[in-house]
């Protein structure tokens, strides 16, 4: 491959995900009990826990984990679109007679949301570094 074919290669790798559709794991309440398999850490070998893909590419993979005040835990995972890329932020929703917090995780690589998400923007840099370090070395020899 020469250096041209090398350079143009590049942007295909950083857009690929963009492109193909997202997996992620999905699993989600069950009456007024959480499928515990869907909690920290995720057991993906578990019947509830599905592998889907987004229909929307603008979609991520989402983690939400909501605790009720009497301290009672329940998570769920799914694709969605979310404001905050790449990251997790932590929400307080006040009801009449109660408060929840929320704790939203999204990402936008596939299965990221079987664990603490990292930045698809953190992977893509360390893909991005090691690909120009390979080229820098084939052009010096």
């Amino acid at each position: 491959m020469n250096s041209l074919q090398f350079l143009l290669f590049i942007p295909g790798l950083l857009l690929y995900n963009r492109v193909a559709s997202l997996k992620c794991y999905e699993c989600d309440l069950m009456g007024n009990k959480s499928v515990y398999s869907c909690f920290d850490p995720l057991d993906t070998t578990h019947d509830d826990v599905r592998v889907t893909e987004c229909p929307d590419l603008r979609h991520s993979c989402l983690k939400v984990k909501t605790q009720f005040e009497d301290g009672d835990v329940f998570y769920q995972r799914k694709c969605g679109k979310a404001k905050y890329k790449d990251s997790c932020k932590n929400l307080h929703v006040n009801g009449t007679n109660y408060t929840l917090a929320v704790e939203l995780c999204s990402c936008r690589t596939d299965l990221c949301n079987g664990a603490v998400p990292v930045p698809a923007s953190s992977m893509r840099t360390a893909l991005l570094a090691a690909v120009l370090w390979g080229f820098l070395r084939s052009v010096q020899t």
